[in-house]
């Protein structure tokens, strides 16, 4: 192969695996715990606990806006409040009260679309607008179905049901409707999907078996990773969510998901990402960037090489 075309390779070889490695790393919640998790090793790594008004805080619907920010919903002093989390430390921040009457005892579910608008749903099929500034909320009707995760890419919405409703949804939140897409074809009884889009379009999703069925004694120790189709709704099971090896021994709550289990999935560059069929130039990290120097500097050197007239 001429050194030209082999350097060519490498350049494209670069910017490929750039591509592949690119929105790889999410985070979810567990209780008041925030992790990072490696989509592509399955594991879980703790960057620190949210406490509100003094106290540890339950979070829930874990989500990224169209700029990185993560937000969720806490439940301190029974209240549901709409917060902000740091990816750095965990620490929530309040924004405010949502104003939920009587459903203040659900579980929610919080999804960004592109535009920068927030949709919140529960189990019950409720659905919401939320203004991200201020919390207030407008119910704009019920779905229909079960949904316990919500997930954007674009100006589309995706639902997620669990519970015996292992289905995937596409939500128009205009019509205020859930268009099934398929089923997930398992019969396994999972609590929580919380789903989330990398930038290649990929939906990927946290299963949450905590609490397991009523009646069933039997809890997984983890929570499972799966990719889901949004085409057909169909789930290929990854295997369980681990802490990275060796475990330290120093802070053994945040190392162990047993019995706990993790809800919400942000991937923060996935929201407003193209389609997979049309995906957009990827982010070179700055090792890449050195990469691609380097190898351009060869090809220039080559060249110069070449027109270099003899002595």
């Amino acid at each position: 192969m001429p050194l030209r075309a082999l350097l060519a390779a490498l350049v494209l070889g670069v910017f490929a695996s750039q591509a592949r490695a690119a929105d790889l790393v999410g985070y979810g919640e567990a209780f008041n715990v925030l992790y990072s998790v490696d989509l592509t090793t399955n594991t879980a790594v703790p960057i620190g606990g949210a406490t509100l008004y003094g106290v540890p805080v339950n979070l829930y619907g874990l989500t990224s806006s169209p700029s990185g920010a993560l937000y969720a919903v806490s439940d301190a002093n029974s209240v549901k409040t709409l917060v902000t989390i740091d990816k750095n430390t965990g620490m929530a921040t309040p924004i405010g009260a949502l104003n939920l009457g009587s459903n203040n005892q659900l579980d929610l579910a919080l999804a960004f679309t592109c535009d920068g608008k927030l949709w919140m749903s529960a189990s019950t099929g409720q659905f919401w607008n939320v203004d991200p500034a201020t919390a207030n909320v407008a119910l704009l009707g019920n779905l229909g179905v079960k949904i316990t995760g919500l997930a954007a890419r674009g100006s589309l919405l995706f639902g997620t049901g669990s519970q015996g409703n292992n289905n995937l949804y596409s939500i128009d939140p205009v019509k205020v409707s859930a268009s099934l897409i398929g089923s997930y074809q398992s019969t396994d009884y999972v609590t929580t999907v919380s789903p989330g889009f990398d930038s290649t379009g990929q939906m990927w999703a946290v299963l949450d078996y905590v609490p397991p069925q009523p009646g069933n004694t039997a809890v997984a120790a983890w929570s499972d990773l799966a990719k889901l189709s949004v085409t057909s709704g169909a789930l290929s099971n990854l295997g369980s969510i681990t802490p990275p090896r060796p475990i330290d021994s120093k802070s053994p709550a945040y190392n162990n998901l047993y019995q706990i289990g993790l809800k919400g999935l942000a991937i923060p560059s996935g929201i407003c990402a193209a389609t997979a069929a049309n995906s957009p130039t990827p982010t070179l990290s700055w090792r890449g960037i050195l990469a691609l120097t380097v190898l351009l500097a060869l090809v220039a050197g080559t060249r110069l090489l070449r027109w270099r007239p003899s002595l």
